[in-house]
């Protein structure tokens, strides 16, 4: 009797015809193994090295939105301005020199200033300075600088009973 083609041949050919139909859904899942631990390792660093910005109570502050609409209207009727500079870079020291004027261009003399330094990248490196009025509508502070770059710049002038604030970014050499 001759051997029947239906059956299957024991020749080693045979055997690797019969795995080829398996080796594509094997392929599929070693690929997604593959993308989930990638996608794991990124998300362990991720998630250790992440140094992120935070809001301190925000849900209150988003309670007091309509607040800040209000104030900032307040705030656009009196149309004061300001120019913000840092200098310097003897031995850490630097001059903030801030300049005041209305919305006429008329030097604002006799306001209480602060100025809050905030470093955007690095928390606990936030600073606040008190220039002081230097007359013509400028006002001056000196002070020491934990690093350079980018700074959030927050000026709040007041003077008795109005108060206004000015936010810009600066990049300090």
């Amino acid at each position: 009797m001759a051997p029947s083609s239906a059956l299957p041949s024991s020749s080693r050919r045979s055997g690797l015809v019969r795995f080829l139909p398996h080796w594509i859904p094997m392929l599929f899942i070693a690929g997604f193994l593959v993308v989930i631990a990638v996608n794991g390792t990124l998300i362990f660093f991720a998630e250790d090295t992440f140094s992120g910005l935070e809001t301190e109570s925000a849900y209150e502050r988003g309670l007091n939105y309509n607040k800040a609409l209000a104030a900032q209207a307040a705030q656009d009727q009196l149309g004061w301005q300001s120019q913000a500079a840092i200098s310097g870079k003897d031995s850490g020291q630097r001059t903030l020199r801030v300049r005041m004027t209305d919305h006429e261009g008329r030097q604002l003399e006799d306001l209480q200033l602060e100025a809050h330094l905030v470093r955007p990248s690095n928390d606990g490196m936030d600073m606040i300075v008190t220039p002081l009025s230097a007359g013509d509508g400028s006002y001056v502070a000196a002070f020491s600088l934990p690093a350079t770059g980018q700074w959030d710049l927050r000026l709040v002038a007041r003077r008795g009973d109005v108060a206004w604030q000015h936010s810009e970014r600066l990049f300090v050499k």
